[in-house]
């Protein structure tokens, strides 16, 4: 969904500056000569990837011209169209008829508005200031697009606008789901998908690399309904025997790519073996929703489940919190327990979580735990905004560019994992340097 913006104000204000300023780059004329700006320029930006359209409006005046009057008429329609308005006025000079003027059309809109003052750098108007508290708008934003000041700090809160209309909502269904199953060669991939579809589609046995092209299905449950990819089998060995298997291990790789959720089942019989710390890592830096699962628990009388999750965790510390689920694809233990983790874990996956709650977490975390000084200078964490789901990604704003060590990056990942429960799901965070300065 495209969220609509229109950037309005008098002439000469800074809006056509403020939308080259989003864009990053010049496509609208900007001089100190008033009334450039004659037409509605209208392009797509993305906005912490969040695609937005953004037009850029003539200045609205009180003349009473042809011309002035049919910009006018223009403007107000496309303010109908728009979902939030840039109402932009000049931090060097005072509020004028004009601005009033401006000020009842927004108010009639009824559409959500940020008050931006634009050139406040150097002197800042004080008055003018306090005077825009007062209109009802909340409080101004200070930019300066000659300098880029601010400009990261309003893409933030457009970020923080159009993502809260999502909460509260009911989660959508779940659409187009795909599931591949992968592991080591004979762990029971096979069983598993023939169990989960209720039919031998897959052959099954105790030989390694029975399954080699892979096998596609469907499931439904009274949860989801999701394609199905039995996959052929990893294995450790470098004999000239399994070179053959090159062809159907890079397919794997291949699936994983292309499925949501994978599947990873080991053997209760070599579960600690290092090739599954190798999948593991592979599957995680593909970015995938994550199931771990343990195979063949009905050849066990006893089963220590704390003990082999300590040793699957510390063999891949990345993913530690992931669930991991004990079942018998053979004798169909446990699956119905694996079929609502893949539910939950999705969920998860799609999860998205308030500005306002990732912004007391960061303050409080940073807090108790500030990085290292950089060549004597503090590290400021300025804010965090999650930009996207599946996986989830998160952009965060700092005083400094590039300096965090990536200790400290684990650190601030593990505990946005434990914090917001995560349960193990691979998740990006991209560290940038905000320009606002005054936050």
């Amino acid at each position: 969904m495209t969220n609509n913006i229109i950037i309005l104000g008098k002439p000469n204000a800074g809006k056509s500056s403020l939308f080259n300023a989003l864009l990053g780059k010049q496509i609208a004329v900007v001089n100190d000569f008033e009334g450039l700006t004659r037409d509605l320029k209208e392009i797509e930006i993305n906005i912490n990837e969040k695609v937005c359209s953004v037009i850029d409006s003539p200045g609205i005046t009180g003349g009473k011209s042809l011309i002035e009057k049919e910009i006018k008429k223009k403007t107000i329609l496309s303010i109908e169209k728009c979902d939030l308005i840039f109402l932009v006025i000049d931090g060097k000079k005072n509020l004028t008829s004009e601005d009033f003027e401006i000020f009842n059309i927004v108010r009639k809109s009824q559409k959500k508005t940020l008050l931006i003052i634009n050139k406040t750098e150097g002197q800042i108007n004080e008055a003018l200031i306090d005077e825009c508290n007062n209109l009802g708008f909340g409080l101004p934003i200070k930019i300066s697009t000659a300098h880029m000041q601010g400009i990261d700090h309003l893409k933030y809160l457009v970020t923080e606008i159009f993502h809260n209309e999502t909460y509260g909502k009911p989660p959508n269904e779940v659409k187009e789901l795909s599931i591949a199953i992968v592991g080591k060669t004979n762990s029971g991939k096979s069983t598993l998908l023939n169990t989960l579809k209720g039919e031998n589609l897959s052959i099954t046995g105790d030989l390694p690399h029975l399954t080699r092209d892979a096998v596609e299905t469907t499931i439904k449950n009274n949860l989801f309904e999701s394609k199905i990819i039995d996959t052929a089998g990893f294995s450790k060995s470098k004999s000239d025997e399994d070179k053959i298997n090159y062809l159907f291990t890079d397919q794997t790789k291949k699936k994983i790519r292309l499925s949501k959720i994978i599947i990873i089942l080991m053997d209760i019989d070599d579960y600690f073996e290092r090739i599954h710390s190798k999948i593991l890592k592979f599957v995680y830096e593909e970015n995938r929703c994550m199931i771990l699962a343990v195979n063949k628990i009905d050849e066990k009388k006893k089963i220590l489940e704390n003990e082999i999750k300590k040793k699957i965790y510390n063999l891949t510390p990345q993913i530690r919190g992931l669930p991991v689920y004990f079942i018998s694809a053979k004798e169909n233990i446990g699956l119905k327990e694996m079929i609502h983790g893949i539910k939950k874990q999705y969920d998860i996956w799609n999860k998205r979580i308030s500005t306002g709650r990732l912004n007391s977490w960061l303050q409080d975390i940073t807090k108790k735990n500030p990085p290292p000084l950089h060549n004597k200078k503090i590290v400021k964490f300025k804010y965090i905004v999650q930009v996207s789901t599946s996986p989830p990604k998160f952009n965060v704003f700092l005083n400094l560019n590039d300096v965090l060590k990536n200790p400290y990056k684990r650190f601030i990942e593990n505990k946005l994992k434990t914090h917001f429960e995560m349960n193990g799901l691979p998740l990006k965070i991209i560290y940038k340097k905000t320009a606002n300065p005054y936050e």
